[in-house]
């Protein structure tokens, strides 16, 4: 998935064969988008965190 992701920041995203297919700001409008344009196909949701979200480990 060598996409660019900071459009997604915040929101959850659908993956099929490695490309975002849709986006939403739940995992289940993602899911909606993606089944509608994608219905027989298996998908991923990811949630792209912003950076507040995310732990830093030293």
């Amino acid at each position: 998935m060598g996409q660019d992701l900071k459009k997604y920041v915040g929101k959850c995203i659908a993956v099929v064969e490695g490309r975002i297919i849709s986006s939403g700001r739940t995992r289940l409008e993602a899911y909606r988008k993606a089944k509608e344009l994608r219905p027989h196909q298996h998908l991923t949701l990811r949630y792209i965190p912003r950076k507040e979200e995310t732990l830093t480990f030293l």
